[in-house]
């Protein structure tokens, strides 16, 4: 077991814990206080590794540390699974809040078994006081996530994955593979457990786990870090986007909705964004919303915008409307975008 006093060193450990640190002081700044972590783990190796590291940099960055587990009950082990995670950080000399969820069978299990995992995490969060939840998603699972999301079409938001720091969520291990993760419990002297869910290769992320990226890598042995460095590059350009379209929706709001002067004059990924962001404000589920509808959309708004343009005695474009949502539609016209009452039983124009 791991002496936290002690701990040993290897050039592997000292590798691992260079960005564990510079993620921490990335997302809570260096700080003179304690800053009070949620390891979340599950007993494998991820969040082994995790929890490890973390215990280390636990005085050198001033951290509080409490382990979190949640026992899902979906296999007859879990529940031994939950006691050594328990044995784990007791060991370590952290305390260890303990949850158990019930989940029916069915569909949608895996999502909702992490929408269950992700609301007992909060409530253990509120329960200890933490600044932050820490997740052990690896650069490994980033690889996964980015091509689960293209493999359904993803913009450049899918393609950015996931982030180092959405709070309350912290993911201090996305540089770091699952190869590594694994090498580093047996450095750290920490048990871990496998799911044996894991390699079931019906489910999208493990089949391209076990039949893709091996593929991949005969090509490229260091596919976790250029892919990362995609994500994090894609995430980046997907902020700077958002907030440039997110100021443009500020700057036209009026009264009953969104003005188009000049509308035309801005990149197309400006305007996207921006009658994507108008819809949602008018209570649009964006997970609804079709791409094409978007761009119909769009071609609505530069018609009426390059009429604008033209001066006075230039014919607008003919109104349009589209029903996103049950009580409203989005219509665009002459004065711009708005969200007026939506007619009863009558065709919608993005169908």
């Amino acid at each position: 077991m791991l002496d936290p006093e002690s701990p040993p060193r290897s050039p592997e450990i000292a590798a691992a814990l260079g960005p564990v640190r510079e993620t921490l002081r990335a997302a809570l700044g260096p700080g003179a206080g304690p800053r009070h972590l949620l390891v979340g783990c599950s007993g494998g190796p991820d969040s082994i590794a995790a929890l490890g590291l973390l215990t280390i940099l636990r005085r050198s960055e001033a951290l509080e540390l409490t382990v979190g587990h949640v026992d899902h009950g979906l296999r007859a082990e879990s529940g031994a699974e939950a006691d050594q995670v328990a044995d784990v950080a007791r060991g370590l000399g952290l305390g260890c809040l303990r949850d158990r969820v019930e989940l029916e069978p069915g569909p949608g299990l895996p999502a909702r078994a992490r929408e269950a995992r992700r609301a007992a995490l909060r409530r253990q969060q509120l329960e200890c006081g933490a600044t932050a939840i820490v997740l052990a998603h690896t650069a490994t699972d980033q690889v996964e996530t980015m091509l689960m999301h293209l493999t359904r079409g993803a913009g450049l938001e899918g393609l950015a994955a996931m982030r180092e720091y959405e709070p309350p969520w912290l993911r201090p291990l996305l540089e770091l593979t699952r190869a590594q993760t694994r090498a580093l419990c047996g450095q750290l002297e920490l048990p871990f457990v496998d799911d044996p869910t894991n390699t079931n290769t019906e489910a999208l992320r493990i089949w391209l786990r076990a039949r893709v990226l091996p593929h991949l890598r005969e090509h490229n042995p260091r596919l976790e870090l250029a892919l990362t460095g995609l994500a994090r590059q894609a995430g980046d350009a997907e902020e700077a986007l958002s907030v440039w379209a997110e100021a443009e929706v500020e700057e036209r709001a009026g009264p009953r909705g969104w003005g188009l002067t000049g509308f035309d004059a801005l990149p197309r990924a400006i305007r996207t964004r921006a009658l994507r962001r108008m819809c949602e404000l008018c209570g649009v589920d964006l997970t609804q919303l079709r791409w094409r509808v978007v761009e119909a959309m769009d071609a609505s708004a530069v018609a009426v915008a390059r009429a604008r343009g033209r001066g006075a005695g230039s014919p607008s474009p003919a109104p349009r409307s589209w029903d996103l949502h049950p009580r409203c539609r989005i219509e665009i016209n002459k004065n711009g975008v708005c969200a007026v009452q939506a007619a009863r039983k009558r065709e919608s124009s993005n169908h």
